[in-house]
């Protein structure tokens, strides 16, 4: 074997020696491709304030040996959440610290630009050169307000669909007042019959879900004022809708902090004699001058 031949066998070996002491890369592995990712394909804000940041969770599918950042980019021409109108990012760029794999992109929404009903939609993508899959996310947000059992104390217009079939009237004036003892129950004096309030809990947990439900079976009124004679026990029940074929499927009762109002299903019945219906009720909380002026001139 010449000299020449040599050579080649032992670059060859060289190289095979090198492949072999060398372990294979990971998808992810920092010494390749790192790949980062938005936690969720979207994320739902309500905002209620223009000071309150909310948080949208990025990571990597490893620890990083090194610090490293990542660009982030919003796609206007699929948003119609405008930045520094509608919202601010803290930084155009999230940083992961060595050893982590996790941080957060902060972002917050301007309160005022938002119209109450309105839900903006904002699309990010993160950068990062060489990723083959780009990841991106969906981020809505809504207008709230703070929560204030005392915005729903005073007067407000209930229209029903109840009164309209039994009581001859659409609307009517009502008083109402924050329980004394639960934050969020807010009572409605005389509802439809005198002497009988009926208590309705304002759910605070979600405020992007803002439900109500009344507070158990309460007593809505006598038979005898509601349908003229008594029937059973002469109690006119109320509670949350009933699920009867023949009845009209009811849908979640809610409320606005923003437009103060109250939207409720109820299920109307006669213990031991049946059931009367569903029903639909609004109230909608108005100022005391607009209630005086109602008393005085009607509706």
């Amino acid at each position: 074997m010449n000299i020449k031949h040599l050579l080649i066998l032992g670059i060859a070996l060289v190289a095979f020696a090198c492949k072999v002491d060398k372990p294979a890369m990971e998808k992810g592995d920092l010494d390749g491709q790192v790949v980062v990712s938005f936690s969720e394909d979207s994320f739902n804000f309500g905002v209620i304030d223009s000071e309150e940041w909310f948080e949208i969770p990025i990571s990597t599918k490893k620890a990083l040996n090194s610090t490293k950042s990542f660009g982030v980019e919003v796609i206007a021409s699929e948003s119609s959440a405008v930045e520094d109108y509608h919202f601010v990012m803290e930084s155009r760029t999230v940083t992961i610290t060595e050893g982590t794999r996790k941080a957060a992109l902060r972002i917050k929404g301007l309160h005022e630009a938002i119209a109450p009903g309105q839900l903006l939609r904002l699309k990010l993508q993160l950068v990062n050169d060489g990723q083959e899959e780009v990841s991106e996310s969906i981020i809505t947000l809504q207008r709230c307000c703070a929560f204030d059992i005392n915005n729903f104390s005073g007067y407000a217009i209930l229209t029903s669909t109840w009164s309209l079939e039994y009581m001859n009237t659409q609307s009517r004036l009502v008083h109402t007042h924050a329980d004394k003892d639960e934050s969020d129950v807010v009572v409605i004096e005389d509802m439809f019959y005198e002497n009988y309030d009926i208590r309705v809990k304002l759910h605070t947990e979600d405020r992007l879900n803002p439900i109500a439900e009344l507070c158990g079976p309460q007593v809505l009124g006598s038979t005898g004022e509601a349908f003229g004679t008594i029937y059973g026990n002469g109690k006119l029940m109320v509670d949350r809708p009933i699920e009867m074929e023949g009845l009209a499927a009811a849908g979640a009762s809610y409320y606005s902090t923003c437009e103060t109002f109250l939207f409720i299903y109820t299920g109307m019945y006669v213990e031991e004699v049946g059931v009367v219906g569903n029903f639909v009720n609004i109230l909608e909380w108005i100022s005391d001058e607009e209630a005086e002026r109602i008393m005085r001139e009607g509706f």
